[in-house]
């Protein structure tokens, strides 16, 4: 998918969330986790597991009091291919795919601008070959 030419700004901004809950911005606190995620938010994971918004919650939580590093660029994973569309007005898909140590994943998600300030909607995660070329 090719984003087009007055989505890229948009798209800059969206990733900077993304990957989304391995990136500091989202993680840090529970103030900033809610700031960000949507209350009717879902995740359907790599591994076909839904989530809920609470549930990821206290994943997030934990791994913050753990004092995990869950950053994708401290972990060395890569971003590749993102890309963006325009799915209705103020909303749109983003879809990229990670590259981790141990896996690669195609990743999409689902924001909404509104109230000045994005809100993530939704989220998936589907595993990929590593050497599988879309």
């Amino acid at each position: 998918m090719t984003t087009p030419h007055e989505l890229r700004p948009i798209l800059d901004e969206l990733m900077e969330f993304e990957p989304l809950f391995h990136r500091t911005r989202v993680a840090m606190s529970r103030a900033e986790f809610d700031a960000v995620v949507d209350p009717e938010f879902r995740e359907i994971g790599a591994s076909g597991a839904r989530y809920t918004r609470d549930y990821v919650q206290s994943v997030v939580a934990s791994r913050r009091l753990r004092g995990e590093v869950n950053d994708a660029a401290e972990l060395g994973w890569r971003v590749d291919r993102p890309a963006l569309s325009r799915i209705a007005p103020d909303t749109y898909l983003v879809t990229y795919r990670l590259a981790q140590a141990h896996r690669v994943t195609e990743r999409s998600s689902i924001w909404r601008f509104a109230e000045n300030r994005w809100s993530v909607l939704f989220h998936q995660g589907t595993v990929v070959e590593s050497g599988l070329e879309a």
